[in-house]
């Protein structure tokens, strides 16, 4: 019932799709209708307004208190990293830069240089 409470039809959206921060894509609305910004970590969220999937996130109500709403977070609540506006799995391994190779760990994140002239 909230559904079909909250979607109107037909879909009413801009003509121009919003133009999302870096390492937010854009996505259908909870209602499958408008094109919106995916929300990131620790972002708010709703029905309408969800969360970035593809970075294993949902909207998680059990951190809703009185007067606050549910926020994006990962679905088993693993640590995580946000790095350049992307959220890394806690071991993932990854490489902002050519230069640099990164792993992911207990929230925070460790960098080793991949360059020769960088060791120093």
């Amino acid at each position: 019932q909230v559904c079909a409470q909250l979607c109107r039809r037909p879909c009413y959206c801009p003509w121009v799709p919003p133009r999302c921060p870096r390492g937010s894509p854009l996505v259908l609305d909870g209602c499958g209708c408008c094109k919106i910004c995916a929300r990131r970590l620790g972002e708010p969220c709703d029905f309408l307004h969800i969360c970035d999937q593809s970075q294993g996130l949902i909207c998680d109500y059990s951190t809703a208190s009185a007067g606050t709403g549910a926020t994006c977070n990962f679905e088993d609540s693993e640590e995580g990293c946000e790095v350049n506006g992307r959220v890394y799995r806690d071991g993932e391994v990854f490489q902002p830069s050519c230069k640099l190779q990164c792993r992911c760990l207990d929230g925070g994140f460790t960098c080793v240089p991949l360059c020769q002239e960088d060791v120093r």
